[in-house]
């Protein structure tokens, strides 16, 4: 996640590598790529959110724009992962958005589905 100011401007997902922490550089070289990470004004820090160790699995990412408890508007992004279905990463996503935006309430605030994908499994 590239973040700012308690805002997520942007994400990247990487999956299908051989550790997760492959997977994080390759999202870091992503968003580098597109502007983030230079920790100027612009952005102060690129943020891993969600990981995993998962072969396989079903993948949801989620977004929501809220007010926060100041009334300042806020953009977060959530990010879930499950082995048996997507909606058990629909809900991985939307503990994952919680727990990085403590104000976010799913039914107050909704959400709005980003990104949905499935990897590692035999086709």
């Amino acid at each position: 996640m590239a973040k700012w100011q308690g805002d997520t401007l942007d994400y990247a997902l990487a999956y299908g590598k051989r550790h997760a922490v492959d997977a994080q550089e390759a999202a870091a070289q992503t968003l580098r790529a597109r502007g983030y990470g230079d920790y100027g004004p612009k952005v102060d820090i690129l943020h891993p959110q969600a990981v995993t160790d998962l072969p396989a699995a079903h993948v949801v990412v989620i977004k929501t724009t809220y007010a926060n408890g100041r009334g300042r508007e806020r953009t977060s992004y959530g990010c879930g992962f499950d082995a048996g279905s997507r909606v058990g990463a629909l809900w991985a996503a939307m503990r994952d958005l919680q727990a990085h935006s403590w104000g976010w309430k799913p039914d107050r605030d909704g959400y709005v589905l980003v990104e949905q994908l499935s990897y590692g499994f035999p086709r």
